[in-house]
């Protein structure tokens, strides 16, 4: 097993295997803490028996999502849903509590009636808040069933927009007797919550106001519980707006994404990839295997070009070295990239100043480098970078002699990190890979290139994928964060629209006599309808304020998948906002409208 991995070396008998993972299986009763001491025990033994080294022996829990940006884009996705899930549902709540409100408050003579005679505040409470935990049961039911019929379909859904190379196991997603327990909590937890505070109201009142009110009194303030209907139509639509602008600014970085330019040509590039030493390659093997490999694929019918990098780009690999600029005592750090000399022209990164490697510098590993055009800026501003010098860590001077294009070779979004490039010379043959450019298509420059490293090696694994294909792989968290992001904030502004549909129906209704009065005395109908918008678009107008405000503040969380767009772009601040309130015009216009249009004397004889 030790000459595959690594066969120049004897990994096996020395002492730095700092690169040494094992996986092991507890006992079922066995703790981490108990494992930790036990190999805490076997450390000092090995310390004991081999002096002059020392053990070190870390143990964490396995994980299928060993690899930081898997974990990022899985977790980050869990994440975006769940924050978005828990909104939605705040604005359920809200919405639901604001109609058990009105159902109380319209219920506030019976209330009163049943004190009067002695009843019992508690016991009037306890009814109130069994028929909103009846509520909440039926509607947690009903989600219940939906979520089990559509946990399948959301799977397939993620996993088949998850970029290429992420994992893909075969998750069991279906409900489980702790994500029933869940559910069960929660719509208990939101039926007590939310149904307690309208319960609570409806018997605070005076004994004299309730009776006095019932009967289509005039109700021209806030009315019976018209503040607290009020904050939660704020509630509902500063969430909502949250939830809306979070949407458009992932939707503006998706399209940002589809159209960036990512400095460098993709169409008609395959990629291969390939480990020749851990499949058992000596590095004398490795380069003759490398030669062969490139001569053969330069001969397949349509390609007019292969080149070699040791990372391709956008690939999620980075390489990074520490170089000495000029007379600095502390060197910095930089990403790198071993490429043949026709990389650049392949992939149409042009030369800004300067030129690119010859053939005779790759076959010499001479110390030559190419920068990027930021990293002349950045290092020599001002001056030509063409013959300075950087100095590697065995203090080697490396002359610069070309300056190249920026490009978003390493990172979507960003393209002025400190970069430079080697030669692939002989010594990095056994660790580069191949960018074939073909005219023939892709899919059959992939089959050509399969056959011929199964010519050569038939049990070595090759990765052969478009170039395209690593693009796309930086695009897919944005695309499926933007597909989730787009239905919670569809849902969102759903209820936000009908609860302020609701809150001013019911207020409407509570106010017929007052506007029978108020048209009897000269007001018109498009008085009433605008009184009736105003006060609808008041806690509107204040809720939207402070969903704005306080999506301004966590919107930096978002800007991984904003790739171009800052995190307070003025388009989804100001475009989202005037939807919304759009929107909430619309569903107050209609029960205002049915105001303007009631019969006054009609008006006067309601009860």
């Amino acid at each position: 097993m030790q000459k595959a991995l690594e066969p120049d070396s004897d990994l096996l008998s020395e002492g730095n295997t700092g690169w040494l993972a094992l996986l092991g299986r507890m006992r079922p009763a066995a703790t981490l803490e108990e494992v930790r001491a036990d190999l805490g025990v076997i450390a000092a033994g090995l310390d004991q028996q081999y002096p002059g080294r020392t053990t070190t022996l870390a143990v964490h829990r396995a994980t299928f999502l060993g690899r930081s940006e898997e974990r990022t884009l899985v977790f980050g996705v869990a994440a975006v849903v769940l924050a978005g899930v828990g909104l939605v549902l705040l604005i359920a709540c809200a919405n639901v509590a604001n109609l058990l409100l009105a159902r109380a408050s319209s219920r506030q003579r019976e209330i009163a009636i049943r004190l009067s005679i002695g009843g019992s505040r508690w016991r009037i409470v306890r009814q109130l808040l069994t028929e909103s935990l009846l509520l909440a049961f039926l509607g947690g039911t009903a989600g219940s069933l939906v979520a089990f019929w559509s946990v399948e379909g959301i799977a397939r859904f993620v996993l088949a927009h998850l970029p290429h190379g992420a994992p893909r196991l075969a998750w069991n997603v279906s409900p489980d007797l702790r994500v029933w327990g869940y559910a069960l909590g929660l719509t208990a937890f939101t039926g007590i919550v939310f149904g307690l505070a309208p319960a609570l109201h409806a018997t605070r009142q005076g004994l004299s106001t309730a009776l006095k009110g019932y009967g289509g009194g005039f109700i021209g303030k806030a009315g019976s519980g018209g503040m607290l209907r009020n904050t939660l139509v704020g509630v509902q639509v500063a969430v909502c707006m949250v939830l809306l602008i979070a949407a458009g600014l992932v939707m503006r970085g998706l399209y940002l994404a589809q159209t960036v330019d990512p400095g460098f040509a993709m169409k008609g590039i395959t990629q291969a990839q390939f480990d020749l030493p851990s499949q058992g390659y000596s590095a004398e093997k490795a380069q003759a295997f490398e030669r062969e490999l490139t001569a053969t694929v330069a001969s397949l019918p349509g390609v007019d070009d292969v080149e070699q990098a040791q990372v391709t780009p956008l690939s999620h690999q980075f390489l990074g070295t520490g170089l000495t600029v000029g007379g600095e005592a502390e060197s910095r750090q930089f990403m790198f990239n071993v490429v043949s000399p026709g990389f650049f022209a392949m992939l149409a990164m042009p030369m800004v100043r300067g030129r690119t490697f010859t053939a005779g510098e790759a076959r010499s590993d001479a110390p030559v480098l190419v920068i990027t055009e930021s990293t002349a800026r950045r290092l020599w501003p001002g001056q030509d970078a063409i013959g300075k010098t950087l100095r590697d860590g065995e203090k080697k001077a490396c002359q610069i002699v070309g300056v190249v294009k920026d490009s978003q070779v390493s990172h979507l979004g960003q393209s002025d990190e400190l970069f430079v490039y080697r030669p692939a010379g002989p010594t990095e043959q056994d660790r580069l890979q191949l960018l074939v450019h073909s005219k023939s298509g892709e899919t059959a420059t992939a089959n050509g290139i399969r056959e011929a490293a199964r010519a050569l090696d038939a049990n070595l694994v090759v990765d052969v994928t478009k170039l395209a294909d690593n693009l796309e792989a930086w695009r897919a968290p944005s695309r499926l964060v933007a597909a989730l992001s787009g239905v919670l904030g569809t849902l969102a502004l759903l209820l936000a629209a009908i609860g302020v549909h609701g809150v001013v129906s019911y207020g409407v209704s509570q106010r017929i006599r007052e506007i029978g009065i108020r048209m009897t005395l000269g007001a018109d109908g498009r008085d009433v309808m605008s009184l009736a918008v105003r006060q609808a678009l008041r806690p509107v107008g204040i809720g939207a304020l402070v969903g704005v405000i306080g999506c301004a503040a966590v919107s930096q969380v978002l800007s991984d998948v904003l790739y171009g767009l800052g995190a307070h772009d003025p388009v989804a601040f100001v475009g989202v906002p005037l939807f919304l309130l759009g929107v909430a015009f619309l569903a107050s216009y209609l029960p205002a409208r049915r105001a303007a249009r009631i019969d006054p004397i009609t008006a006067l004889r309601y009860e």
